[in-house]
């Protein structure tokens, strides 16, 4: 199966031994171990945030997608055995897909979503299809069964056998999520994993607790979907992928919507305190750039001009690149708060580092560490740059963007959208 499988998102097979009697497979490391290692309350100290839930879970779909329709040539793979204990989280929190001793091929270049009989049925009971138990009927849909109590497992934080489940309900987790879930919200916020909703959202700049509330719902209306009792009515992994993506890009939109309202309601204050006050006075960066003149100029950008200033800030004397919003330039106030965000959550060697910034009634500046050499397009015809210098650049690059793809516990993943030599 594994020497079919190559995918971020499937466990990576290093290689095998079968020698003198012994049997083993050797896999990458799961530097952050399997995800039922953070259910119960036996579980880890580490908790998983509410956006790092929605990240892990478009990885497991993305796997399973791959399974079910991507795989080269015409093999197929249902894997038969999803649960929390056979996903595994890599060193930046991404998601795979592990234990592949119960899976089955199906050879079905005609038909993809051909079914398999079988009367020996495999996987864990409580996270089986209940049409397969019941007919011996095997398809991908089996698969997004055992997904869906995964997650209703990862919304509660709890697993799928655990009593306060089995207790209400003899069967399991699922007839007690789909009850919920027909009850509405308010039951469905019920069994929402204490730990998530004490969580706080000072990474936007809000006291409210808890996951969105919008967020929630339309995450636990996927998980019920793929709970359906009949495999026809559940949804695809394709069609997961596409919802958890949407629920993702919302969960953005809604980080940086609070962080305009912050704006604007002048409670920007909140961002001070929480970051150590890194706000630099405009009459400080006026004299440091003798009033913004030409002079002081070393770049330009979408924000507009960017000059070079002294200023003393945090009990120190810095040299910044002030980047000056001009607002009649290409970009607006949402571009500046968003870069801003950014530079505040997201600490790198190599990511530009922030030093303070500025927000006046009319003014907007961000201050960043002065790059006394200046930018790469400027030196592409410099014959000192030596090839050794070259390929250290290089990997310097590599390793800001390997940094803003993997993201953090806490962090979304960034994408720059603008990567060229002169940034």
């Amino acid at each position: 199966m594994l020497t079919s499988c190559k995918h971020s998102n499937i466990v990576s097979l290093l290689g095998f031994c079968e020698e003198g009697g012994h049997m083993i497979l050797v896999y990458e490391h799961a530097f952050n171990g399997s995800l039922d290692d953070y259910l119960g309350s036996e579980g880890s100290l580490t908790n998983l945030s509410w956006v790092q839930r929605i990240k892990i879970f478009i990885d497991i779909a993305r796997g399973l997608n791959y399974l079910h329709t991507k795989i080269e040539g015409e093999q197929r793979i249902t894997h038969r055995d999803i649960k929390s204990g056979n996903i595994l989280l890599g060193e930046n929190w991404e998601a795979k897909i592990a234990d592949f001793g119960l899976s089955k091929f199906r050879h079905d270049g005609q038909q993809v979503n051909k079914t398999l009989f079988t009367q020996n049925l495999a996987g864990t009971e409580l996270y089986l299809d209940p049409e397969y138990v019941k007919t011996g009927r095997l398809k991908n849909e089996s698969d997004i069964y055992s997904f869906g109590v995964v997650l209703f497992e990862m919304i509660a934080g709890k697993f799928a056998n655990d009593p306060i489940f089995t207790n209400e309900n003899s069967n399991d987790i699922a007839h007690v999520a789909r009850r919920r879930f027909k009850e509405g919200r308010n039951s469905i916020k019920k069994m929402v994993d204490p730990r998530l909703m004490e969580e706080t959202h000072e990474n936007i700049f809000t006291l409210n607790k808890g996951p969105d509330q919008d967020s929630l719902y339309a995450f636990s209306k996927i998980a019920y979907q793929c709970l359906a009792e009949t495999q026809a009515e559940r949804p695809t992994a394709e069609v997961i992928v596409k919802k958890l993506e949407e629920l993702k890009h919302y969960l953005f939109k809604f980080h940086q919507l609070y962080l305009i309202r912050a704006y604007y309601h002048k409670s920007f204050a909140m961002v001070e305190n929480i970051k150590d006050n890194l706000t630099i006075s405009l009459e400080d960066i006026r004299l440091a750039t003798n009033n913004f003149s030409d002079n002081n100029v070393i770049g330009r950008g979408g924000f507009g001009r960017i000059y070079k200033a002294e200023v003393i800030h945090a009990n120190g004397r810095h040299t910044i690149a002030a980047k000056r919003l001009d607002t009649t330039g290409d970009q607006g106030e949402t571009e500046f708060l968003a870069e801003l965000e950014i530079l505040l959550e997201y600490k790198h060697e190599n990511v530009i580092g922030l030093v303070g910034y500025c927000k006046d009634r009319i003014e907007k500046i961000i201050g960043t560490e002065y790059a006394s050499k200046g930018s790469l397009d400027v030196h592409l015809k410099d014959n000192d740059l030596t090839w050794m210098k070259r390929l250290e650049i290089s990997i310097d690059i590599a390793r800001g963007l390997d940094f803003l793809h993997g993201g953090g516990v806490t962090q979304e993943v960034v994408m720059h959208r603008d990567i060229k030599s002169s940034n």
